[in-house]
C-alpha cells in the first residue's frame, strides 16, 4: 500500500466520515472485518441479534409487518434466526411496490435517502431508507470489494454507465472532488463500438489503475476486443465485475486480458452488496452481517431452503434498514447455493456459488455498436408515471419494439418522450412504440426487460458418406 493509500485509507477517510460527516461507516467497517473471520455459527448468532431487533422495531412502527405477524399469529420473539424467517410469508416484488406507504416506519427510524430500481423486472419499485442504514450499505462494499485489493485512495478505473444528468452544479462538482480525493476515474461503457472501446484502453495505459470495476457484460466485450486487436499491453489488473450477470464465456476472455484476478459481486438497488468473491475463487460471500441472504425453493407443497448446489429464489431481508424495511423480499433473480463447509479462505460467512438474474442482453444500434441494455431499463424506468410495465425487444433485423403497459399520465406525449429516448441510443434504428395490456412472464418466472432476437444454429446435414 502507497503512503497516499495508506494515508486516505486509515486516516483522512475515517476522519472525515466520523467527525465531521458524523457517520459511523469506518466504524461498521472495523467490526465486519473481523467478523468476518468468525465460524458460520457465530455469524448466524450475531445475524439472529440484529434480526430481533428489526422485528421487534417493524412489529411496534411498521403498519405492513405488524399485520402480517399478527395474520401469522406470530410475535417477534418467535422468531429467534435466520432458520425460523420460513414463518413468515415472502414478500415478492409488486407487493413491496403497492405497500410502500405501509412499510414506511410511523417511528423509530425516518427515511433519508430514496432511490429508484432500475427496472430490471419491468416494474420499478421505489425504495427509501435510512441513514445508518447506509453507513451499513457502504462498510459492507468496501469490504467486500477489498477482497479484490480495492481501497480508498487507491487508483481505481471504472468502466460504468451514465452519470445522473440532472445533478445541480454543486453536486456535480462535489461528485468531481470526491472521486478526484479517492483516485476513482469513470469511463462510460454503454456505447462499446471500436472507437470507445480503443478509448478505453488508451485509458488504462495512460492512467495505470491498480483495480478496474466494470459492468460484467463490458468487461467481456472490451476483452474480446483487446484479443482480436492483440491490444494487452499491461501487465495483470484485479478486475470487479458487477451490476449483472458474469458468463463462464466472458470471464474467461476476461482473464486472459487482465489474468486470473476476476472477482464477480452481486447485489441489487434495494439492498446493495449482497456477495462477493474473495481470492479463493469458489462462489460468493453473502454480507451475513447486514443482510439475511435465503435461497428458496417453492413446490406445490410449499418453500423449503434450496440445498448445496441447488438453485432457488433470492430472497433478502435488509438487518438495519429501519426506515422502510425488507423483511423476506423476493427480489426475482435466482442463484445456486455454495457449498456448507468452510471457503479455502477461512471466512465464516455462506456463500452462493452463482447467480442467474439481471443479465440484461446487449442490444445493437445501426452502426454496429454495442449498447448495454441495462442503461436503457433505467432510462425507462425513469418515466414512472408513464409507464407500469415495459419490455424491450431486438428483432433480427435490429428494429427494436418497445412493449409498454401505459401508466396514468401516459398520452400521446408519452409516447413521443419513449421513442426519442431509445431512438437517442440506438441510432439509426427502427423503434416502434407498443401499447399492450400485458406483458408475458417466463416459465422460470422472471419477465425479461431487454430482449435479443438471435437467430437459430440450422440443423447439419447429414452427408452422403454418412
Amino acid at each position: 500500500m502507497s503512503l497516499y493509500e495508506e494515508l486516505m485509507d486509515n486516516t483522512v477517510f475515517p476522519f472525515w466520515d466520523g467527525k465531521v460527516r458524523h457517520r459511523q461507516t469506518f466504524e461498521r467497517l472495523d467490526y465486519i472485518r473481523s467478523t468476518q473471520w468468525r465460524s458460520r455459527d457465530e455469524l448466524i448468532e450475531l445475524q439472529g441479534i440484529e434480526l430481533q431487533r428489526l422485528l421487534q422495531h417493524a412489529y411496534a412502527n411498521v403498519p405492513f409487518y405488524r399485520r402480517r405477524f399478527d395474520e401469522a399469529g406470530l410475535k417477534p420473539a418467535d422468531i429467534r434466526d435466520a432458520r425460523d424467517l420460513s414463518r413468515l410469508p415472502l414478500m415478492d416484488r409488486p407487493t413491496a411496490i403497492a405497500s410502500v406507504p405501509e412499510r414506511t416506519a410511523t417511528a423509530g427510524a425516518k427515511i433519508e435517502i430514496k432511490k429508484a430500481t432500475s427496472g430490471t423486472t419491468g416494474m420499478p419499485l421505489t425504495i427509501g431508507y435510512d441513514r445508518p442504514s447506509d453507513d451499513w450499505r457502504q462498510a459492507v462494499r468496501i469490504r467486500g470489494y477489498g477482497w479484490a485489493g480495492y481501497r480508498l485512495g487507491r487508483r481505481a478505473l471504472h468502466f460504468w454507465g451514465f452519470d445522473n444528468p440532472n445533478l445541480t452544479r454543486y453536486r456535480r462538482l462535489k461528485l468531481d472532488v470526491d472521486r478526484f480525493i479517492r483516485r476513482d476515474r469513470f469511463f462510460d461503457c454503454v456505447k462499446r463500438g471500436e472507437a470507445e472501446l480503443e478509448a478505453f484502453a488508451r485509458q488504462i495505459e495512460t492512467y495505470k489503475p491498480r483495480l478496474i470495476v466494470s459492468y460484467s457484460q463490458a468487461a467481456g466485450d472490451f476483452s474480446r476486443y483487446v484479443l482480436a486487436k492483440g491490444r494487452r499491453t499491461w501487465g495483470d489488473i484485479p478486475i470487479i465485475c458487477a451490476a449483472e450477470r458474469l458468463f463462464p464465456e466472458d470471464r474467461r476472455v476476461t482473464e486472459q486480458v487482465f489474468g486470473r484476478g476476476v472477482f464477480e459481486t452481486y447485489g441489487c438497488r434495494e439492498v446493495m452488496l449482497i456477495a462477493a468473491e474473495c481470492d479463493a475463487h469458489q462462489g460468493m460471500h453473502t454480507s451475513m452481517e447486514n443482510l439475511v441472504v435465503e435461497v428458496v425453493v417453492r413446490t406445490p407443497e410449499g418453500e423449503r431452503p434450496a440445498r448445496p448446489g441447488e438453485t432457488g429464489e433470492i430472497v433478502l431481508t435488509d438487518l438495519h434498514n429501519y426506515g422502510a424495511p425488507f423483511i423476506r423480499y423476493v427480489n426475482g433473480d435466482l442463484a445456486t447455493v455454495g457449498p456448507d463447509e468452510p471457503c479455502p479462505c477461512g471466512r465464516g460467512l455462506a456463500r452462493i456459488q452463482s447467480v442467474d438474474g439481471r443479465s440484461a442482453d446487449t442490444l445493437t444500434d445501426g452502426d454496429g455498436n454495442r449498447i448495454a441494455g441495462l442503461l436503457l431499463s433505467m432510462l425507462l424506468s425513469s418515466l414512472k408515471d408513464i409507464i407500469n410495465q415495459f419490455q424491450i425487444v431486438q428483432h433480427l433485423d435490429r428494429s427494436v419494439t418497445i412493449r409498454l403497459i401505459p401508466g396514468p399520465r401516459y398520452e400521446e406525449e408519452g409516447r413521443a418522450s419513449v421513442k426519442a429516448m431509445v431512438e437517442k441510443y440506438l441510432r439509426r434504428v427502427p423503434v416502434e412504440v407498443r401499447e399492450v395490456d400485458e406483458i408475458a412472464v417466463e416459465a422460470s418466472g422472471k419477465r425479461r426487460i431487454v430482449v435479443v432476437e438471435r437467430e437459430r444454429p440450422q440443423p447439419v446435414a447429414a452427408s452422403a458418406a454418412s
